[in-house]
């Protein structure tokens, strides 16, 4: 969810933190094996679909389109968008933003996966099962628990991939403002994600937006030293990011500040067998991927920095 997003939502003062499921257990560490690398780009729209596409397959490596699935629409309604992005592109489909946790029953969302994956899945490579799911606006814990966990249910029944997307909200002090109230991925992930759902996670990933953590660029050393924490958690999922960007589209005044933001992430290596990059930049259609976008030449410099910092190089860790 877009920063901007969030500065809307009402938070609640008191969380009722009720556990609903067994809290998830360290287990030993079984590194996978080196995981391909992720170009990730989202696109929060299907219009000016011809646009996208052509730039989508344009690009130096090929992308992993993350797709935001309207709450409000019926899987039918991707189903001609998905078919095309698809041919050029991988897709990963986010089911729930994070902005619309709230909206959803636990049963209704389970519906909801049920749906789409029976819908969508031949043109879904992996299934974003939650997105910032340890945000304080995000409604009860317990709840945006029940919920990852339906929806990983539903998603593994068919075989598919799963990814979860924690809110990285300790690269500086105080959690980025937020404070203690709010959970960081690790702490949400030792009290909240089911022990079953922690070890069989295909990918987890962080969105982080700079300007939203006071400017805070955490270096690949950095990176690494946290993402070695969540490893414990996850030893056989995969890691990197699930949405970096502004919290607007970028405009002319905004753009350079965009694509230094853009160059940082993508040009990250934390030296880790289990990274895969991804980042995933938010507002893609519009920043990156239409007619005239301000980022689009910023894009495939990012895209070849990743290449650069992950394709190419050996993974250690």
């Amino acid at each position: 969810m877009a920063p901007a997003q969030r500065l809307i939502v009402v938070v609640a003062t008191v969380l009722a933190w009720t556990v609903a499921a067994s809290p998830a257990q360290p287990s030993a560490a079984t590194r996978p094996g080196p995981s391909p690398v992720l170009y990730g780009i989202t696109i929060d729209e299907v219009g000016h679909l011809e646009e996208i596409v052509g730039s989508l397959a344009t690009l130096p490596y090929r992308p992993t389109t993350r797709v935001y699935f309207d709450a409000q629409q019926p899987a039918q309604y991707y189903v001609p968008a998905l078919a095309q992005i698809h041919g050029v592109s991988g897709v990963m489909g986010e089911l729930l933003d994070s902005s619309e946790e709230k909206a959803i029953s636990t049963v209704a969302f389970a519906q909801r996966v049920r749906s789409y994956v029976s819908l969508l899945a031949p043109n879904v490579d992996i299934w974003e099962i939650g997105n910032e799911v340890n945000g304080n606006w995000t409604g009860p814990y317990a709840t945006v628990s029940a919920k990852l966990t339906a929806a990983y249910e539903e998603v593994t029944a068919a075989e598919a991939k799963t990814a979860l997307t924690f809110y990285a909200n300790n690269f500086a002090k105080n959690n980025c403002g937020d404070g203690p109230a709010e959970l960081t991925p690790v702490q949400f992930a030792q009290q909240y994600v089911p022990a079953q759902v922690a070890n069989g996670l295909d990918y987890v990933f962080l969105s982080y937006y700079p300007t939203q953590c006071r400017h805070t660029e955490p270096s690949s050393v950095d990176l690494a030293a946290y993402l070695t924490q969540l490893h414990v958690l996850f030893p056989n999922a995969a890691l990197g990011f699930g949405e970096v960007g502004l919290p607007h589209h970028a405009s002319r005044g905004s753009a350079a500040k965009a694509a230094q933001i853009m160059s940082w992430a993508y040009a990250l290596n934390p030296g880790l067998r289990y990274y895969v990059g991804g980042y995933f930049w938010w507002y893609g259609a519009q920043d990156a991927l239409r007619a005239a976008a301000p980022l689009a030449g910023a894009l495939k410099e990012a895209f070849t920095e990743e290449h650069a910092a992950l394709g190419q190089a050996a993974q250690t860790g």
